[in-house]
């Protein structure tokens, strides 16, 4: 009977003792008692299906807010600093249940890109503190900005009611595919006949309301945005492979009339800010020609974006391939008057799009 009554104490003396190694600093030699929490940052939600985060984000700035919306925990990292723990941010959390919300930037192709403001990203309160907002200009018409720089890239990523359990010695990973919330878009004019394209004569614009980002990366302003180019360059190239759908769609037009070996273009360079299908963004290309002013196309840009998915990307949602896909380049065929040659149609990304329902004067 005593030995059983001693195995007891000792048993119950064990367990305690453990406890005490793990609840307090006098007791910091009993082991590793510890409970870790860490996120691990990837953009993968791309069109190439790859991990782009180790090459494209460069900081990052990580915040836990508890079941009422209120910040619990914050840090900001560079990607040097995550290049070193394999892009793994550790969380100083006590166990419970957490929103986590990321928001990262990149680089840009211009030096002097507009930039992005954190409404409270220093010291938010609380989630709805978290909004991010692009620098533009304001317009003329109130509720209206311009943006005619290249965008900083941006990303957002987020997990909801997400349980951090206790666990002495244990780590429990968790992971944050981030969205690109940043688009390039490319617009490519060419005379049917290889005729140069005069700059001069062409403005372009991309129509909008996304110029601000909620934490769920949901669009948070009423502000119309007209993003303008923030370059606009000429380009000469021989006539494409007739092979080429193109090239032959040139050939094709140049063999009714005279035999040309190279082509002329005007490239106008936007970027604009996140995609969404609850929007309708508008692209419009206008001739400013003296005495042959016209609108060239007005292009819903979503619905003709959309129309390059094809069945490769059929599992991903209309949303998830606007969010894949972040570079576009729409190329449109003038005639002799730089009207748009409707029976040329358009080209994205190389697609042919032949559409009745356009809008041209």
């Amino acid at each position: 009977m005593f030995r059983h009554t001693a195995t007891r104490i000792l048993t119950a003396l064990v367990a305690t003792a453990t406890l005490w190694g793990c609840d307090s600093a006098i007791y910091d030699g009993e082991g590793d008692c510890s409970v870790t929490y860490r996120v691990k940052l990837t953009h993968t939600k791309n069109i190439k299906n790859v991990d782009a985060f180790p090459t494209e984000v460069t900081h990052v700035a990580l915040y836990a807010f508890d079941p009422s919306g209120r910040i619990a925990w914050s840090t900001t990292k560079t990607a040097e600093e995550l290049r070193a723990t394999d892009n793994y941010i550790t969380l100083d959390v006590d166990p419970g249940r957490y929103d986590l919300v990321a928001w990262c930037g990149g680089t840009s192709r211009e030096a002097d890109a507009a930039g992005w403001t954190l409404a409270g990203g220093d010291n938010p309160v609380e989630k709805a503190d978290l909004l991010c907002t692009l620098a533009t200009t304001p317009a003329a018409t109130a509720g209206h900005a311009v943006s005619d720089k290249d965008i900083h890239r941006l990303y957002h990523g987020a997990l909801s009611d997400v349980e951090m359990p206790e666990g002495y010695g244990k780590t429990y990973d968790y992971t944050i595919d981030l969205t690109k919330d940043t688009n390039f878009v490319r617009v490519i004019l060419q005379h049917a006949d290889g005729e140069p394209v005069n700059p001069e004569w062409f403005t372009f614009t991309i129509t909008d309301t996304n110029s601000a980002l909620d934490h769920t990366n949901s669009l948070a302003s009423p502000t119309v945005v007209t993003y303008r180019p923030w370059a606009i360059t000429t380009a000469a190239t021989e006539l494409p492979d007739p092979d080429n759908v193109a090239g032959r769609a040139c050939a094709e037009t140049a063999s009714r009339s005279r035999a040309i070996t190279s082509v002329s273009s005007v490239i106008a360079d936007m970027t604009t800010s996140r995609l969404v299908t609850s929007s309708r963004p508008v692209i419009e290309i206008s001739c400013t020609e003296p005495g042959n002013e016209h609108l060239v196309a007005r292009l819903d840009l979503i619905s003709y974006f959309l129309m390059i998915k094809g069945s490769a990307n059929r599992h991903l949602s209309d949303q998830d391939f606007l969010d894949c896909q972040d570079d576009y380049s729409m190329m449109l065929i003038l005639d002799d008057n730089n009207r748009w040659n409707l029976s040329l149609g358009l080209y994205i990304n190389s697609w042919r799009i032949v559409k009745q329902d356009v809008t041209i004067q």
